[in-house]
């Protein structure tokens, strides 16, 4: 048998793999549509992500508080607005919408002959791929992140004024001052610095204001109030009392205890979750305490702990480590964290789609398989075929030349079709040596060995013709042109 006779048996070969293939990326992906496998997959891989060293899998462990945690968790994502609406954005229109619904009754039917569980709950799909930034930002939300660390900022910055009042309190308590008219007058002026501090702090608590701006602001009311209140004073306590409150603005007007200041007031993310490891380890007793003394700081932490496994805990602690030790190139902190959670998750989700693929993979084997058996697409006989047949030889490859000529170098999602368009006209003018009425094989005169080989023989033919199946059309019609470069 000389080469241009095996490069056409090859071609034959190939031609009939390409069709066959096309075939099964149609039925894999109307089964990946309906049973929703890759949102399936995500949401899976999700669970495990968060769950760390958990086995969701492992059906003893249901009961696992931890588990229940990561399920409740992410539960949670999947209701975000942010992810919701990834879910309808690709449906608007009325036929899109019909569409779906067509595919979620076919879908709701399979799981309910399958007994197939639902795992996205009351909705009736999610969606197949969540970009970082959203992930990472309906993460944060979900914890209560941003919340729990401003509520921590806006109770140490209200701390931080009662104690500076306390202080001026006892300046002037200190001064003595017997003069009626006087005193009824620096207390005045103490009730103004109260409610004005006050004022300073609700509008940081409405995000008016940054924290570096409100101390700045409380600075210069301090100066102002400083300057006012020497004029109520009798000359002799003007030094001593000016004396006393420059040690009093001393943290707000040196800039390195300032950012001293700014930086216990707005606490990191891996110190927020050090607060509430020691707030496990402090037990109900020492909580209780500390519910009365910082009630909204015990209540945001709690909330947090009541949705945070502690495998996400030590993830999210080591995310927010390094995002610390980038925060001086970012000056952004917070903004440092989320970048990191994106990462993180991306590497996930990198590790989850090398899962997918593999599992594809063995899907695609299993529908070539089928296929193989049910055209009786046995890879065996089309070699012996061709290897006969001259005429078929040359037909396939004259299709092929045509197929190869015609098609453009990228073979996207459009091309692959036009492509298949080709193949369907092509084998309706072709009698390829496929299907059950193919093969009159007489086992007459055989004897059982002869028969039982031959089963083996055409089992064998079709595993090779599944395998060759599962590979893709992409694959197939890439080495078809190879096969004609090397041709010409």
């Amino acid at each position: 048998m000389n080469l241009p006779i095996i490069l056409d048996i090859v071609i034959g070969l190939i031609f009939i793999y390409l069709a066959f293939s096309l075939l099964a990326s149609e039925i894999q992906g109307i089964i990946t549509i309906v049973l929703q496998w890759r949102a399936t997959h995500l949401k899976k891989s999700i669970e495990e992500l968060i769950a760390g060293e958990l086995h969701l899998n492992n059906h003893s462990s249901q009961s696992n508080p931890q588990l229940e945690k990561t399920q409740k968790l992410v539960k949670s994502l999947y209701e975000n607005q942010l992810i919701k609406n990834l879910n309808y954005s690709g449906s608007k229109g009325p036929l899109e919408r019909g569409f779906r619904k067509i595919i979620h009754s076919i879908g709701s039917l399979i799981q309910m002959i399958t007994g197939i569980e639902n795992i996205f709950g009351t909705e009736k799909t999610a969606p197949s791929h969540i970009p970082s930034n959203a992930f990472a930002a309906s993460l944060i939300d979900s914890l209560k992140i941003q919340e729990s660390m401003k509520t921590i900022s806006e109770s140490k910055l209200e701390d931080f004024l009662n104690k500076t009042l306390v202080k001026i309190k006892r300046i002037l308590y200190d001064l003595n001052l017997e003069n009626p008219r006087r005193k009824q007058m620096i207390k005045d002026e103490y009730q103004t610095l109260v409610q004005e501090l006050n004022q300073i702090s609700h509008n940081y608590k409405n995000n008016l204001a940054s924290l570096n701006l409100t101390l700045d602001r409380i600075l210069d009311r301090l100066n102002l109030y400083t300057k006012t209140t020497v004029k109520y004073l009798p000359p002799i306590a003007h030094s001593e009392f000016s004396r006393k409150m420059v040690l009093v603005r001393r943290v707000l007007v040196n800039s390195q205890e300032k950012q001293v200041l700014i930086a216990d007031m707005e606490p990191s993310f891996s110190n927020l979750l050090k607060f509430y490891g020691k707030l496990v380890e402090m037990g109900e007793s020492a909580a209780a305490e500390l519910e009365g003394k910082k009630g909204k700081i015990y209540k945001k932490i709690k909330e947090m702990a009541d949705v945070l496994p502690e495998s996400l805990q030590k993830s999210l602690y080591i995310l927010a480590k390094q995002a610390t030790t980038k925060i001086e190139e970012t000056g952004d902190g917070f903004h440092q964290f989320q970048k990191e959670v994106e990462k993180w998750f991306d590497n996930g989700m990198e590790r989850a789609t090398g899962v997918y693929q593999r599992n594809a993979r063995g899907v695609a084997f299993l529908i070539g398989f089928i296929i193989a058996i049910a055209a009786n697409v046995d890879t065996l006989h089309i070699m012996d075929s061709l290897s006969k047949d001259s005429l078929l030889r040359a037909t396939i490859s004259s299709y092929s030349e045509e197929l190869v000529n015609n098609a453009n170098d990228n073979l996207n999602e459009e091309e692959l079709q036009r492509v298949q368009a080709q193949v369907n006209q092509a084998l309706d003018r072709l009698e390829l040596p496929i299907g059950w009425g193919q093969q009159k094989n007489n086992y007459t005169n055989e004897n059982q060995f002869s028969i039982y080989l031959a089963g083996l023989k055409k089992l064998l033919g079709w595993i090779i013709s599944g395998i060759a199946i599962s590979m893709g059309a992409n694959f197939w019609f890439n080495l078809l042109k190879k096969v004609f470069e090397v041709k010409k």
